[in-house]
């Protein structure tokens, strides 16, 4: 997986784009969260979208990091919604109803109403 920041907007909302497959190898024992690594320390602050369009499988590493870096954007007072899915990878979500526990909506649009505040 490769992250790749798109932009910081006026709004505060980051954009922040997944090209390749997400999986255990994105995730090496005692490193930091990729998220960290490309926003800073105080990542989990901040208003966060995922454009997942670029990604075709995830593994159970990358739902365990999805739903870890929800709750670290709980903590953290941030924001964090994930879009763009691809059918492979929104079944696999939807079939271990994620989405119950991590944003996922269906384009940017929808993405920045909810990052925003508003209604799902």
């Amino acid at each position: 997986m490769k992250l790749s920041l798109v932009s910081i907007e006026k709004d505060g909302i980051i954009r922040v784009a997944v090209d390749g497959n997400i999986t255990m190898a994105d995730f090496g024992a005692g490193e930091k969260n990729p998220l960290e690594t490309l926003l800073g320390a105080n990542w989990a602050t901040n208003r966060v979208l995922l454009n997942l369009e670029k990604c075709n499988y995830i593994d159970s590493s990358a739902i365990g990091w999805l739903i870890q870096c929800n709750k670290m954007f709980k903590d953290g007072g941030g924001n964090f919604v994930c879009y763009g899915l691809q059918p492979s990878v929104r079944q696999i979500l939807d079939v271990l109803k994620i989405g119950r526990v991590v944003p996922l909506v269906a384009d940017e649009a929808e993405a920045r109403t909810l990052a925003a505040g508003g209604a799902r």
